[in-house]
């Protein structure tokens, strides 16, 4: 069994060595260990022993047994503390932080986000999430700002053209102002 760990530890560590665009599998020992890491870009799976750090990207499941830290996620991201600027898939993890835009959920005991995404826990925060479900939601451009239990986006019962028509009329208004500067 030993001989085993230390042969994909050995691999891991290979690939994640590649100097190509991305690597199929990657593997992470601390921030910025190896040094590599620091932008290398995943098309698979990252493994953090006990922890992942990458300015690059994920596409695919990223799992760290204490902190797993890329910039933007597609797929997966499991850890006891997830760190993201961009989620498109799922956060799972005691602690779950993207700083940019959800597209897709987070699932933990604390949940922070930037914009959109679902969040399940016990504390969520956001701008304007589309569904919280905990019990303390904070969601400043919600239909709450504060709610217990459930809370929603104020866009959330919008049809994606009147979003679409009121973008469009605050672009408008926002170049007619820069217009008269």
């Amino acid at each position: 069994m030993k001989k085993m760990l230390i042969a994909v530890f050995a691999l891991c560590l290979g690939f994640s060595t590649m100097a190509e665009e991305w690597s199929a599998m990657d593997l992470g020992i601390w921030f910025g260990v190896p040094t590599s890491m620091k932008t290398a870009n995943v098309k698979g799976f990252r493994l953090g022993l006990p922890v992942t750090y990458s300015e690059g990207y994920v596409e695919g499941f990223e799992l760290a047994l204490f902190c797993a830290g890329t910039d933007d996620i597609t797929g997966l991201q499991m850890s006891c503390v997830a760190l993201a600027k961009d989620v498109k898939g799922a956060q799972v993890s005691l602690v779950n932080v993207c700083s940019g835009k959800v597209q897709g959920s987070q699932i933990g005991v604390v949940n922070s986000a930037g914009k959109k995404g679902w969040q399940i826990g016990l504390v969520n925060s956001s701008e304007n999430a589309k569904f919280q479900f905990g019990l303390v939601n904070l969601n400043k451009d919600g239909l709450w700002p504060f709610s217990f239990l459930i809370n929603f986006g104020k866009d959330t019962f919008k049809s994606s053209e009147t979003i679409k028509q009121e973008a469009i009329a605050a672009e408008k208004a926002a170049a007619s102002q820069k217009g008269k500067k």
